[in-house]
C-alpha cells in the first residue's frame, strides 16, 4: 500500500514538474520557431511564456509571451533591441489576442540608396492587426524627400531646399518653390503629391518597410509621423 502511494506520489511530481517546467519550454521553442518564420533573426532570441494556470499550457494556450531579442534583423530592418509581450496566446494557432512593445535603434538599411534611422518603432493592436507608430527625426527626414524628388526629377535637390511644416506640408525651395502635401495612397505607400506634377513615393510599403502607412502629419518640430499596420503577423505564417 506505501508502495503504491509513493509512486502515485512520484507520478503526480512528475506531472506537476512537467507542467510547470517543461511545457513553458515546449512551447517558448515552438513560439521562436514562429517569430522566426515571422522574419525575425537574431542570436539571442528569448522567449518566456506565462500561463494562469499552468496547465492551460496542456493546450498550449498561454497568457502572457514576451519576446526580447538584441542585434537582430526583421524583414530587412536593423534591431538594436526589441522587447515585444503577447496577450492570449495560442501557440499551434500562432495567434494572439493582444500585442504591445517596441523596437529600438531601428535602421532601414537602403531608402533610395541610403540608410533611414528611427530611434523606435512601437507596437500594438492585435495578432491580426498589428499597428505601428514611427517618427521619422526632421532632419532624416529633409534628406528622405530630396532624395526622392533628386530621384524622379534628375535635379539634384539639397536636404537644405526641403521646409517640413504641419500639418501636412512640404516645400521644395530652388529655383521655385514647389508646395506638395504629404499622404498616404491606397497601397500604403507615403507619398508627396504637388498639381500639374506626377507623385513622388517616399516610402514604399512592404519594400522599403515591412508595414502599410495609414496616416502622416509633421509636428511641430518638423518630425515626421508616421502610423501604419504591420505587413505580417508577429508569429509567423
Amino acid at each position: 500500500m506505501r508502495g503504491c502511494l509513493f509512486t502515485i506520489g512520484l507520478a503526480a511530481v512528475v506531472v506537476a514538474l512537467i507542467v510547470l517546467v517543461g511545457l513553458p519550454a515546449v512551447a517558448a521553442g515552438l513560439l521562436t520557431a514562429g517569430v522566426r518564420a515571422a522574419g525575425l533573426q537574431a542570436g539571442d532570441i528569448t522567449v518566456d511564456v506565462t500561463a494562469d494556470p499552468p496547465w492551460n499550457l496542456l493546450a498550449l494556450q498561454a497568457d502572457r509571451v514576451r519576446v526580447r531579442a538584441t542585434s537582430a534583423t526583421f524583414r530587412g530592418l536593423q534591431i538594436s533591441a526589441l522587447d515585444v509581450t503577447l496577450l492570449n496566446v495560442s501557440v499551434l494557432g500562432r495567434t494572439a489576442g493582444g500585442v504591445a512593445g517596441r523596437l529600438t535603434g531601428v535602421t532601414v538599411p537602403d531608402v533610395a540608396g541610403q540608410a533611414l534611422n528611427l530611434a523606435a518603432i512601437d507596437l500594438g493592436g492585435t495578432g491580426d492587426r498589428v499597428t505601428v507608430g514611427t517618427t521619422i527625426a526632421a532632419a532624416d527626414a529633409r534628406v528622405l524627400v530630396a532624395s526622392e524628388v533628386s530621384s524622379v526629377t534628375g535635379v539634384d535637390v539639397p536636404a537644405s531646399a526641403i521646409r517640413l511644416s504641419a500639418p501636412d506640408r512640404v516645400a521644395v525651395k530652388e529655383v521655385v518653390t514647389i508646395a506638395a502635401t504629404l499622404s498616404v495612397d491606397a497601397a500604403g505607400n507615403l507619398v508627396a503629391t504637388a498639381p500639374d506634377l506626377p507623385p513622388v513615393t517616399l516610402l514604399h510599403a512592404g519594400q522599403d518597410v515591412p508595414m502599410r502607412f495609414t496616416s502622416v502629419r509633421v509636428d511641430a518640430a518638423g518630425d515626421l509621423v508616421l502610423e501604419g499596420i504591420l505587413a505580417v503577423g508577429p508569429l509567423g505564417p
